[in-house]
């Protein structure tokens, strides 16, 4: 009983079109220097790919055009960031067009501490907050704690990172693509709430519009559709883009959500397809 109402309550949360959107995630960049183990957006086993400046500054001005301006939260990642050369640039316009968002530089954390004063200036000036995934990793972070302090940057540690040690999830992918689209977008914590930005189009989720680089690396053809994806470019009103995060994507048949599993040791990848399979 208390099962089927849970399960209820979530087909009611991920199938209500959202009155504001409440985030977005603007993919800047596809590699990672960290490689997590099963990482959703396979980072780890993705080639060095940034997005232009340019791709990204038409898509902001769009999304706000779209929008009106109103997202309450962005967050600016990849791939690791802070590996974008332009990343500066890039901050600046995210705030110009949504001058009232919370704007977060997701990072773990390598190379903060390399930054120059112009970078933290610019975090300062535009109310950009750095969240910082606290990895189980021989990096000094009392020492980014106190970096982001005195340039009078906000900072945060990604949800109970900070208290608890960092552990991993598994999202098995069927690569036969066997699975129910509306049961699993149903069940899918990604579902209605984690959208991604990327060249002129909005997904649902991380892992679609990064499955290409697994497709690349172990030679599958999990293949996206029309259906699964929205040319922002084509739409004209939000109600639009919220209808679309709202409905079960045809790409929901390679996840295997029943099988999702939490609390495994975090590692690095091994860049082995078993981490991303059951």
């Amino acid at each position: 009983m208390i099962r089927q109402l849970v399960y209820l309550k979530n087909a009611k949360q991920r199938l209500t079109r959202q009155r504001q959107l409440s985030y977005f995630v603007l993919n800047i960049l596809d590699h990672c220097n960290l490689r997590c183990k099963g990482c959703d957006h396979f980072a780890a086993i993705a080639e060095e790919r940034f997005v232009s400046l340019d791709d990204i500054k038409k898509d902001l001005a769009q999304m706000s055009k779209i929008l009106d301006g109103d997202v309450a939260r962005i967050g600016v990642m990849g791939g690791e960031p802070l590996l974008h050369l332009q990343l500066k640039e890039i901050l600046i316009y995210t705030r110009f067009f949504f001058p009232k968002t919370l704007i977060q530089l997701v990072t773990n954390g390598l190379l903060l501490l390399r930054q120059d004063e112009e970078f933290w200036r610019i975090c300062r000036e535009q109310n950009i907050v750095i969240v910082n995934t606290k990895y189980p990793i021989n990096l000094d972070y009392e020492a980014i704690k106190k970096t982001t302090a005195v340039h009078g940057v906000m900072f945060e540690h990604y949800n109970d990172t900070g208290e608890i040690t960092k552990t991993s999830y598994k999202i098995p992918l069927d690569i036969e693509g066997r699975q129910n689209p509306s049961k699993g977008f149903i069940k899918c914590f990604y579902a209605n709430r984690l959208p991604l930005l990327m060249e002129g189009k909005l997904y649902s989720c991380t892992v679609a519009p990064n499955v290409r680089h697994f497709n690349n690396r172990f030679g599958t053809h999990m293949e996206l559709e029309d259906g699964d994806s929205l040319d922002i470019y084509r739409v004209k009103k939000g109600s639009e883009l919220l209808k679309f995060l709202s409905c079960p994507k045809p790409f929901c048949r390679y996840c295997n959500v029943s099988n999702r599993s939490f609390g495994h040791k975090w590692e690095r990848s091994k860049q082995v397809i078993s981490e991303w399979v059951t």
